[in-house]
């Protein structure tokens, strides 16, 4: 099924990232500890540049290599406060009562359920260790049985496949390493084909589309609370990819279209083998 490429599509990003940060890392071990690397890919990319005539020189690639790292950096550290305050905030609210009897009526465990004493529906699955599908009353009290129901199988399925860290990470890169501009084409195709996926297996576990695609509306209409404006790591139900999960839902046989445009793809080939190859 193309819905599954998105496991390719993450593997893809975060192993080529990987390899990036690796090389990066290598670098600047050599240069702070005066150590030589035997394979280090900068070194052969600063060479090549030297042996055609760029203009290149150290500190050009420190402030490409420092950069990048140092906005890793502050981008996890961003994305460890704004979690600290969704968490206090989520406390502070939680309804106990009604988490532990929704919690057992939907088979899930007091850990993987919060529900938010909230007047605006809320509908998401956050954090990134411990994953959380996360409510509110106002939701609840919003939706009929079977359109809750539909909710929070679709949230169950990002729960089980842990994508508000998968999120987390293809949202860093895409910060980070934002002079190779095709991870951000793939990190939205990725955000596109989970919810598609999502909303499939929300249909197949309540029987039909009508629970899932009223829900929908429900919560377009009333407009949706979110932690995504403030939280990267978190998958919210009416956020991403409307019109798309709309058609599927009219249309059981739609396919999105996942080839990638030419421009960012010939940008990041150039940019990938600058960083990383020397070639």
């Amino acid at each position: 099924m193309r819905l599954n490429r998105s496991g390719w599509m993450l593997a893809v990003v975060l192993l080529s990232a990987g390899f990036v940060y690796a090389h990066m890392s290598l670098f600047l071990i050599q240069f702070v500890f005066h150590v030589r690397v035997p394979v280090n890919l900068f070194n052969q990319c600063a060479e090549l540049l030297r042996f055609i005539g760029f203009p290149v020189r150290i500190n050009l690639m420190l402030l490409l290599v420092g950069s990048t790292l140092l906005c890793s950096l502050a981008v996890a550290v961003r994305e460890g406060i704004a979690a600290y305050r969704w968490n206090r905030t989520e406390r502070s609210r939680l309804d106990e009562e009604l988490t532990l009897a929704v919690g057992e009526e939907h088979g899930l465990a007091r850990a993987s359920l919060s529900i938010l004493d909230h007047k605006d529906p809320v509908a998401m699955t956050i954090g990134l260790l411990r994953p959380r599908v996360v409510l509110s009353t106002g939701l609840i009290d919003a939706l009929s049985e079977t359109e809750l129901h539909a909710v929070i199988a679709h949230e169950k399925f990002h729960l089980t496949r842990r994508h508000p860290l998968a999120i987390f990470l293809l949202s860093l890169i895409g910060i980070a390493l934002w002079y190779i501009p095709i991870y951000r084409w793939f990190i939205r195709k990725y955000k596109v084909l989970i919810e598609l996926m999502a909303d499939r297996y929300a249909i197949h576990a309540t029987g039909g589309a009508a629970p899932l695609s009223s829900a929908l509306l429900v919560l377009l209409k009333r407009g949706q609370a979110s932690a995504s404006a403030v939280v990267l790591g978190s998958a919210s139900f009416a956020d991403n990819a409307i019109n798309l999960r709309l058609k599927q839902l009219i249309d059981p046989q739609f396919k999105p279209s996942l080839t990638p445009p030419l421009l960012p793809c010939a940008v990041s080939a150039l940019a990938f083998a600058f960083i990383a190859f020397g070639v």
